[in-house]
């Protein structure tokens, strides 16, 4: 795993290296850069060694004639038996690296005139890429088609690009105007959906996007996965088994140490079984087991993981999460450093913690990503299911049920009658729209190719495309890589899905919903283990936003200030939602007010520059969040970057 950047530019040397210096992280174990000064071409990588550590696997990667120069970034599932199989019908692959496959792959289809999309659809795992061609000038960037991993990049100058794995290190290349404009889909979503960044000049390639760079010009295409499952006839259950089994042996394919997350739920209890049995067969120790510990046991899951981890036989670690202001303030701003754009999902902070633990411990680590999207897991898809039933009742009854009596219904159960009220695409917008301050405009972005049909069908869809790869697995690759630490997902592998996707969500969702994945497992699991309900990685907000608040801007009165800033609440409806929120009773308002700090944050450019009890300000001469003073007053020293 590894970041990469680079630039199109004459005399850009200097500042892609720099931003490899950015990109240090990610790659821990090396780096390496290549450049061409008459082609005005210029790529680095950084390297955290997974597999082959010999100097043939070193990167950029040069092709055994010449013509191509790579930048990887990711793992390819299964990469030894293709490498063989490449080997055997004649193609040269220098290492026994995921790289040197990933090149001789896109090599052969270039050199022979192929579609470079086509040949990438046979390869599953996660990974971003520059390469450059040097006989036809292009250069081509990629991501993988579930977006994994990120790949960032700006159009600049006389038609160049730039391009890297971060935004911190794409900005030592080109400056950044940041995009107001994106606000509403940020509080939408607690993150900005792809291509938009948060910046007016910065994109990010979308999930399975192929980009290539001539002269000045550029065109896209998509990766779309070329599946060829073998089945075994009607039994989906040995189906699934049998490819999950695999994708999770894959995974474990490395060079190095390799542990699993183990959070006590069915994605992670299932990648973490799989893994036992795998390690067993190999004559190997079970992967040590990681888990995250809360003080308060209402939200603590390490006794669950720990009857697992008994059971398996695994080793485990429990990392304690962060409670004290300080430690949540600081895991905030590496989190937000490592985005480098707006994420307003409060768990980045246990992300973090996470990390840092698991990282002590292995460089490679298992989760169960996708699980909940792949086979039905969140409420949301139940409520919309039960939806068909809804829409018979009269619409005054569910308009009237929507008022002051919803309040009085637990958390779910309110959500479910208020975005109930009329059609089935006004609850899909409702159920999806993470936004709880209705005086505050959000708005949702929607893929292009989003299914028609049942509205289960389309929230699961809907969370794969756009929520998985821009909350779920941009918080796993950024706060693992901060630590040098490689998450992988095996859920996510292409014939894993498939399977999962000729299941229509109603026959997911019966039971409680994942009943595929569930029959899989069940066997695996220690008596009465997939009987209790998952509590969730998520954090007290209503507590965090008291702690953190009163660390940055003192009483409540500013905090609210700062919060709504030129908003269009009243002061009497703020107070209300700071009420509502920081007591509890209002999670959804909770996790806005959260986005909206991290927000805020960004607009003042302090979430880098706190330390040890004191702030710092940025946006020189303007008025500081933290504090409300100004920085020509002399109160506070430095300017740091902006988070």
């Amino acid at each position: 795993m590894c970041g990469v950047a680079g630039a199109t530019g004459s005399g850009e040397h200097s500042r892609v290296k720099t931003a490899l210096g950015a990109l240090s992280h990610r790659g821990p174990d090396d780096a390496g850069y290549w450049a061409d000064p008459e082609a005005g071409i210029s790529l680095g990588a950084t390297r955290l060694v997974t597999t082959d550590p010999g100097d043939l696997a070193r990167q950029p990667m040069v092709s055994a004639d010449g013509r191509f120069v790579l930048a990887f970034n990711g793992y390819i599932a299964g990469h030894r038996r293709r490498i063989l199989a490449l080997r055997e019908k004649g193609s040269v692959v220098e290492s026994d690296s995921d790289a040197a496959l990933f090149l001789a792959v896109l090599g052969n289809a270039l050199r022979d005139g192929g579609d470079p999309a086509k040949a990438l659809a046979d390869l599953s795992g996660q990974y971003a890429f520059a390469l450059w061609d040097r006989e036809t000038c292009h250069l081509w960037l990629g991501r993988d088609p579930v977006g994994i991993k990120p790949l960032y990049f700006a159009e600049y100058g006389n038609g160049n690009v730039a391009f890297a794995s971060e935004i911190a290190a794409l900005r030592c290349i080109v400056s950044t105007i940041p995009e107001a404009d994106v606000f509403p889909h940020y509080l939408a979503h607690l993150f900005v959906p792809a291509p938009a960044t948060g910046f007016a000049n910065i994109g990010q390639l979308r999930p399975g996007e192929l980009m290539c760079w001539q002269g000045g010009a550029v065109e896209s295409r998509m990766i779309r996965p070329a599946i060829c499952h073998r089945s075994d006839g009607n039994n989906m259950i040995a189906d699934l088994r049998r490819t999950l089994r695999q994708s999770v042996a894959d995974a474990m394919d490395a060079d190095r140490d390799v542990g699993t997350l183990l959070s006590g739920g069915v994605d992670s209890g299932a990648v973490a079984a799989m893994a036992c049995d795998v390690a067993r067969e190999r004559g190997q120790k079970p992967p040590p087991g990681f888990v995250m510990q809360f003080r308060d046991a209402t939200m603590d899951e390490t006794p669950r993981a720990r009857q697992l981890a008994d059971h398996l036989g695994m080793e485990l670690h429990a990392i304690a999460a962060p409670d004290e202001p300080d430690e949540i303030w600081g895991h905030l701003k590496d989190g937000l450093r490592a985005f480098g754009s707006p994420f307003g999902n409060p768990s980045v902070v246990l992300m973090q913690a996470l990390s840092a633990g698991v990282s002590q411990h292995v460089p490679v680590c298992l989760a169960g990503d996708g699980g909940d999207e792949l086979f039905g897991g969140y409420p949301r898809y139940r409520a919309a299911r039960m939806f068909r039933f809804w829409q018979h009742v009269p619409g005054v009854v569910r308009r009237t049920m929507a008022g002051n009596f919803a309040r009085t219904l637990p958390r779910g159960a309110e959500r479910f009658v208020q975005g109930g009220q009329g059609s089935a695409e006004d609850a899909f917008h409702f159920w999806n729209d993470r936004a709880g301050i209705s005086q505050v405009p959000s708005k949702l972005s929607l893929a292009a190719d989003l299914p028609n049909g049942e509205l289960s069908d389309r929230m699961m869809a809907f969370d794969r495309e756009i929520t998985l790869p821009g909350n779920q697995l941009a918080m796993s690759d950024r706060c693992g890589m901060a630590y040098g630490l490689e998450y992988r997902v095996p859920l996510l592998g292409h014939e894993v899905m498939a399977i999962a996707g000729r299941v229509p969500a109603v026959a997911h969702l019966r039971g409680g919903g994942k009943v595929l994945l569930r029959a899989v497992i069940a066997p695996m699991m220690p008596d009465g283990y997939l009987c209790t309900g998952k509590i969730g990685f998520n954090p007290p907000i209503a507590e965090w936003l008291v702690k953190l608040g009163a660390l940055l801007w003192g009483n409540d009165g500013r905090i609210i200030d700062v919060l709504f800033g030129d908003l269009p609440v009243t002061n009497r409806q703020r107070r209300h939602y700071w009420q509502r929120a920081t007591q509890g009773r209002a999670p959804d308002v909770a996790l806005s007010l959260w986005a909206m700090l991290v927000w805020r944050l960004r607009e003042g450019g302090v979430a880098i520059g706190y330390r040890s009890g004191k702030h710092q300000h940025g946006n020189g001469g303007k008025c500081c969040i933290v504090c409300g003073s100004h920085q020509d007053r002399g109160l506070h020293a430095g300017t740091p970057p902006a988070a």
